[in-house]
């Protein structure tokens, strides 16, 4: 567990940019520590936010899980990279990431080392992926710099999302790090946060198409959601 604050009253959204920071040198700290185990393949650092998500102790805090197996989805991604390459010759998170910023229109925020964006396939109401411009395989690669600019962006991004219906967005963080061994070469760190809400007073539940079959089908277009977001912040 890391606490991200002593505040009891005190969101992630609600830090300053150094406290961010500093939450970003814990997470880069564990990563590597927790990377150097040999019972480890997969580090995932993640934050759970709101009632609506499951959290029972509110204390802004979050959680890192060191699997000594690859978990499904990062598996999926991974077996998906590397049919990618095979094909394209290049890594498909970097190429997911150069589409995005020539598009532009799913682009929510950025900065000089990182781009917030809306996927084009958003399974969620609300869905922001933020990627680094470097391609790194986790946290503890980051510079100095690509720190401070993610501490930047990522606490615009949750100012956006706290605006989208005036009070506090229940949310999913969850750190995308390449495997520790098998693979590596083939992920892009990368942070994806998402939202079970779809209005105000609605929540997304994964009905007939999302349990039945896996298909998730969304009633807001990534490009509408990322404009909102961008209004918000302006």
């Amino acid at each position: 567990m890391v606490c991200f604050t002593s505040d009891h009253n005190q969101p992630f959204t609600k830090l300053s940019q150094g406290q961010a920071r500093l939450v970003v040198d814990t997470w880069a700290d564990r990563t590597a520590e927790l990377s150097a185990r040999p019972d480890v393949e997969h580090v995932f650092p993640f934050e759970n936010r709101g009632r609506e998500i499951g959290v029972t102790l509110s204390h802004p805090h979050g959680q890192i899980y060191a699997y000594p197996f690859l978990p499904p989805r990062m598996r999926t991604l991974i077996d998906r990279a590397r049919e990618y390459q095979a094909v394209a010759g290049s890594n498909l998170f970097a190429d997911i990431l150069a589409a995005e910023r020539k598009e532009g229109t799913r682009v929510v925020a950025e900065n000089d080392n990182w781009t917030a964006f809306v996927p084009e396939a958003a399974r969620w109401p609300v869905e922001v992926h933020l990627y680094p411009h470097r391609k790194v395989a986790d946290i503890a690669e980051l510079s100095g710099p690509e720190r401070d600019d993610f501490a930047q962006l990522y606490l615009d991004v949750l100012g956006r999302l706290d605006g989208l219906y005036g009070d506090p967005l229940p949310y999913i963080a969850a750190w995308h790090q390449a495997p520790v061994r098998i693979d590596r070469e083939l992920g892009y760190l990368h942070l994806e946060v998402l939202s079970i809400r779809r209005t105000a007073d609605k929540i997304k539940y994964l009905a007939g198409s999302e349990s039945g079959m896996g298909a998730f089908i969304s009633d807001t277009r990534p490009e509408d959601v990322a404009e909102t977001l961008r209004k918000v912040g302006s």
